[in-house]
């Protein structure tokens, strides 16, 4: 049973994302062997829907033509994976490897776990997942086919909501927060963890309002907290 890495996506930070990544891949390669294929796109002047979250589902999905391997790890390449994290992601593919699990969606969430290491749930139908990198065995996916008539009709723009329904049924599916986050900025050097996570939760908060703007001004303490004590211990 093969393993495949795909990169799907914009090219967005890819050079610091990808080489952040070399540090899951060495840990994921002393239990496994597994090839990784970029399949980025330059720009979105080919994306067959209007809507990101639609398009970044078929963008996986036409990946698959080309890819024999059982089980996938999607990837973005602007993601960044502490040194924490690292241990989880890893955990989460074996057991989708080991076929304890047919599929585990892995991101982070500001509101409610931004304090926590890691989190895990069954996958359900209502419910808010990360989705910066997916693991499955493609015996879980519905048809090419009938994904593409459904998102031609898809109206969330969000992958947090609708990349769960890739899955024919949600047996032995997960869905896991941990200290995992998107690269804000084009770094002069490679930053740190607390330096990705301040700089992510900012960018994050910034952009809500109201009662969300509220709570996410949570994590931006928490994280500028962390930064500074990071900045503290290495003066």
């Amino acid at each position: 049973m093969g393993v495949a890495v795909v990169y799907i996506g914009e090219r967005r930070f890819e050079k610091q994302g990808k080489e952040n990544h070399r540090f899951l891949w060495q840990e994921l390669s002393e239990f496994i062997s597994f090839k990784i294929i970029d399949k980025c796109k330059d720009n979105r002047d080919n994306d067959q829907f209007e809507l990101s979250g639609p398009n970044q589902i078929w963008d996986f999905y036409k990946a698959l033509d080309t890819i024999e391997e059982d089980i996938i790890i999607k990837i973005r390449p602007d993601v960044w994976f502490t040194k924490s994290s690292i241990k989880y992601v890893v955990n989460e593919i074996l057991s989708v490897v080991n076929g304890n699990q047919n599929m585990c969606l892995i991101g982070t969430e500001l509101r409610e776990h931004y304090n926590k290491e890691y989190t895990k749930y069954n996958l359900v139908k209502k419910c808010k997942t990360g989705d910066y990198l997916i693991v499955l065995n493609k015996k879980i996916l519905k048809p090419k086919q009938e994904v593409f008539d459904w998102l031609k009709n898809e109206g969330s723009k969000s992958g947090n909501i609708i990349w769960k329904f890739i899955a024919k049924d949600f047996d032995k599916c997960s869905y896991v927060f941990c200290n995992s986050y998107l690269l804000r900025h084009e770094y002069t050097e490679t930053p740190s963890d607390e330096k990705v996570a301040y700089d992510f939760a900012y960018g994050y908060g910034t952009l809500k309002k109201g009662k969300a703007k509220a709570k996410a001004s949570e994590s931006i303490t928490y994280f500028k907290e962390k930064y500074n004590e990071y900045l503290s211990s290495n003066k």
